[in-house]
């Protein structure tokens, strides 16, 4: 469970141009929503011209955005976030209950009252199962998911829920992913998709902020896990056979980092190999000298499935 004693209180137009972040505490993408295209061209190792374009109508920029702020809150003030939903859907719920609850038994008087008087009664029942179901849609809704923080396990700690972005967005890359597809082989394919994520410019890494894969590309800038994310909705369009993992250490807390993505390595791509539950798989993505620091300094990681 998230909390062990919850809070109480209520709580334009096409260009390739990529804009600059705005300088809000969170440090969120800046609020336009309209439309955009990018068009990349670059020369690979072997000397061939490459090119990808790809175009974002404003309803998808607005989506991104309005994920990228939800999971920017949510990571600066967990707490508030989570009770900022869940807040008027007990209100609700305990409304229900006493509703149904009849005049000879215990009601419950309001919010507070139901979590500092937890009993056997039905309606306390009733309010902690409703508790349960809105908590887990709540996690949902705000695109994160909890984890133990590493300094101390009371405290609140969350993270952004990597898998369940990466299944919403990767539709939205499915263009760029289908020209990427269309070169030479899989492994060319692969290539060319790593050396097009990482020449994004580096943005300071945050545990705070996370930009959604749509306002990276707006942006032109991210940090570790959004590069990584990016990256990942690409090749499993590529080769959705082989799965992959996301790999970072076990004190990172909110946004990740740093944070390297693995391949199943019967893919054939070329890459650093590591073992994860059993098997082995191609470090993709990342430093290689970071990674050998941690492997060798025996700091546990924690891998995460996407797919």
């Amino acid at each position: 469970m998230f909390l062990s004693v919850p809070v109480m209180a209520s709580l334009s137009g096409d260009t390739d141009e990529r804009h600059n972040l705005s300088s809000s505490m969170m440090n969120l993408p800046n609020s336009e929503t309209n439309s955009f295209s990018i068009n990349w061209q670059w020369t690979d190792k072997e000397g061939k011209n490459l090119k990808v374009n790809s175009f974002f109508d404003t309803e998808i920029v607005e989506t991104s955005l309005l994920d990228s702020y939800k999971l920017s809150f949510s990571l600066s003030y967990p707490i508030k976030a989570i009770h900022t939903y869940l807040t008027p859907r007990l209100e609700f719920a305990i409304e229900r209950i006493n509703f149904y609850t009849p005049d000879d038994q215990e009601k419950l008087i309001d919010i507070r009252y139901a979590f500092t008087n937890k009993d056997d009664s039905n309606a306390s029942q009733l309010f902690w199962q409703a508790y349960d179901q809105y908590q887990n849609d709540a996690f949902y809704h705000l695109k994160i998911t909890p984890c133990v923080h590493p300094d101390n396990k009371d405290l609140p700690c969350v993270r952004p829920n990597y898998s369940q972005l990466f299944y919403e967005y990767r539709a939205y890359l499915k263009d760029i992913a289908t020209q990427l597809a269309e070169q030479q082989s899989f492994t060319t394919a692969v290539k060319n998709a790593q050396q097009w994520v990482y020449a994004i410019p580096d943005r300071e890494e945050h545990d705070d902020s996370f930009f959604s894969p749509i306002s990276v590309l707006k942006t032109n800038e991210a940090d570790s896990d959004e590069k990584v994310l990016l990256l990942a909705t690409l090749i499993s369009q590529l080769a959705p056979e082989y799965e992959l993992f996301m790999l970072y250490p076990s004190d990172s807390i909110g946004s990740v980092s740093p944070v390297w993505l693995t391949i199943d390595s019967k893919s054939g791509v070329e890459g650093q190999k590591i073992m994860i539950n059993e098997n082995q798989y191609t470090v993709i993505s990342g430093s290689k000298t970071k990674l050998d620091k941690i492997l060798s300094s025996n700091t546990e990681l924690i891998s995460e499935s996407l797919y």
